[in-house]
């Protein structure tokens, strides 16, 4: 049974929290914030679940080295802010605990080269949850550009389009010193799939601020286009969007569903995976403790380089 703690209980805490208590061989055991824990988790851009936390048999704590302390965990999930993300991160690893830490991985560069130190000393595994690389849809992309069942990759874009949030001035989250703003909070989820998917780039380009439009060099002719907005009116909504340009093919993703549109024959919808990218990467982790999976699909080493990717955005 793998002994899990929960660091920080805002939207996703919850998130993780519940995906923690959907695993058959885990169980969360503690949870710790530093403010009062209500049951109730906050809201973000994507509806991941109910907002009730079940916190029945857990314990609750709001001093991490004390939950460390106190509980035999095998593994962390860190929600916490981005800010916290090394020393959190770092205090776990030391005390022998594997870590699951929220993107972005840190703040900078140097934090992440830290928090990688840190989890090769300890001997544990440090995992950066990236949830798009598990996201269905995009996960079906990766594998069907790998295959190479279409052809070259000519041309992609990726978008991921909302209102500028309505943070409480006080909400580090409104604090780009604290969040690395736009970049870090937003771009950074294609950044890093469209570097799992191509590699690491030549190039960054980008230009605006609100609303960013980022061009990704390869070197090689392929338009690789990425934009993170924060300039949409509040009724949009939320959403993520890609397509992907093959030879034979294309995938389109327009935020509600897939579909393949082949050089010839008619358009589909492939079949997709169950649930969404939060299921799918704590599933996976899961499964990396207890060894029935070996693949590192997110070595800490390409998180780091997706903070690098998304910090060039904002270097002009």
């Amino acid at each position: 049974m793998i002994r899990v703690g929960v660091v920080g209980l805002g939207f996703m805490g919850g998130v993780h929290l519940r995906n923690w208590q959907a695993i058959d061989g885990a169980d969360v055991v503690a949870v710790c914030d530093a403010n009062p824990i209500t049951g109730t988790a906050k809201q973000g851009n994507i509806d991941a679940s109910s907002d009730q936390l079940d916190l029945e048999g857990v314990a609750i704590y709001t001093d991490v080295a004390e939950m460390l302390a106190s509980e035999n965990l095998d593994v962390v999930s860190i929600a916490l802010p981005t800010h916290l993300h090394k020393a959190v991160s770092i205090q776990a690893l030391e005390a022998g605990v594997h870590v699951l830490c929220e993107k972005p991985m840190a703040l900078n560069v140097e934090d992440c080269d830290a928090m990688i130190a840190a989890a090769s000393e300890a001997g544990k595994h440090l995992m950066v949850a990236h949830c798009i690389r598990f996201w269905p849809e995009y996960a079906w992309a990766k594998k069907a550009v790998d295959s190479g069942e279409y052809g070259k990759v000519l041309a992609a874009d990726f978008s991921r389009l909302t209102s500028a949030p309505a943070w409480d001035d006080d909400s580090w989250l409104a604090d780009p010193a604290k969040s690395g703003g736009i970049a870090l909070d937003l771009h950074i989820h294609d950044l890093d799939f469209i570097q799992y998917l191509f590699g690491m780039p030549s190039g960054i380009r980008s230009v605006g601020t609100g609303h960013v439009q980022t061009q990704v060099d390869y070197d090689d002719g392929r338009a690789i286009t990425a934009t993170a907005s924060w300039a949409m009116p509040k009724s949009f909504g939320f959403q993520m969007a890609f397509k992907i340009m093959l030879e034979t093919a294309a995938l389109v993703f327009d935020g509600s569903a897939l579909k393949v549109y082949p050089a010839e024959g008619e358009p589909f919808a492939p079949e997709l995976a169950e649930g969404d990218g939060y299921k799918g990467e704590i599933e996976y982790f899961a499964g990396l403790l207890a060894g029935t999976n070996t693949e590192i699909v997110i070595p800490p080493e390409q998180a780091r380089e997706s903070v690098r990717m998304a910090l060039e955005t904002i270097k002009r």
